[in-house]
């Protein structure tokens, strides 16, 4: 397998340098067959900003907390909170009519994986921006879900302190079973940590370094596939590689339905996308009587 990046970005000292090497770039790139894209190819000056992989890029005057008089701050670009938004509020309208258990389980999953993505970066501020955007769609819910009740009564029905670890009174949910919608300022700014230049996943000597590093990732899953991915020590339990090389995370029951298995914490175990097709196949042909060598 080969992996590569399409996306990339180039720093240069001046506005001639970066032409130079924009020329340079496209003389290497045209040999192996390719080229650069035209529409998103393009120089800028920091102070103008760029956006690129969901944040935007900026320099910032700051004469009274900067030595330099600037500030670099990346953020999430208007384009990713307007993307949001729009994605956000189109599962809001397909979900009129359904119970707020729904909503619930429809909601959390986009939250968490793009409040994940961004919180390492300077994002608090749109943090509380969804959060607030987020409340009217709740509102816009319960008025629609029940016309003819008082707003006391929804906010009664809806809305609680269904987040123990917080003092929130106003957390969207369901009181039945004490199921609540996430927010997106739950999730700590969290700058990401640099590699040193010579730390190779492929040293031997470095194992425990990347293990660490590897089980900091589990705060990205689900609170109950962080205990099975930390009892893994972050690895895939097919291939032993780390779980979060990029690949879909999938659940995989060790003893199979079939077999009265259940979704017990001692009976599953987290693979990798393609590491869990191959446990599949491979039952598939033991069942099937195949030999394969």
């Amino acid at each position: 397998m080969v992996r590569y990046a399409d996306d990339f970005v180039v720093f240069c000292e001046t506005k001639e340098d970066a032409e130079r090497c924009q020329d340079i770039l496209s003389e290497w790139l045209e040999i192996r067959g390719l080229q650069l894209s035209k529409e998103k190819t393009k120089i800028s000056h920091l102070t103008e900003g760029f956006d690129f992989l969901g944040f935007n890029i900026k320099h910032y005057k700051a004469t009274k907390t900067a030595k330099t008089g600037w500030k670099l701050l990346i953020k999430p670009s208007k384009n990713s909170v307007k993307k949001l938004r729009a994605k956000l509020r189109d599962e809001w309208q397909s979900l009129v009519g359904f119970n707020v258990a729904t909503v619930i389980k429809r909601l959390n999953p986009i939250i968490r994986g793009w409040a994940n993505y961004f919180r390492i970066s300077v994002a608090s501020e749109t943090f509380r921006s969804l959060d607030h955007w987020m409340f009217q769609r709740e509102c816009i819910y319960g008025r629609r879900t029940h016309p003819q009740k008082p707003k006391w009564w929804k906010a009664k029905k809806y809305f609680g302190r269904l987040n123990l670890e917080r003092n929130d009174q106003w957390v969207f949910g369901d009181k039945t079973y004490g199921a609540y919608l996430l927010k997106f300022n739950w999730f700590l700014i969290e700058r990401h940590t640099l590699i040193p230049g010579n730390y190779s996943p492929d040293n031997p000597k470095l194992q425990d370094y990347w293990a660490k590093r590897y089980l900091v990732k589990t705060k990205d899953l689900t609170l109950s596939k962080q205990k099975i991915a930390k009892r893994q020590k972050g690895k895939c339990s097919k291939c032993g590689e780390s779980l979060f090389n990029g690949e879909e995370i999938h659940q995989h029951r060790k003893k199979p339905g079939k077999e009265g298995g259940n979704y017990t914490y001692s009976n599953i175990e987290l693979v990798h996308l393609y590491c869990h097709q191959q446990i599949h196949a491979t039952e598939k042909t033991v069942d099937n009587s195949i030999v394969l060598k």
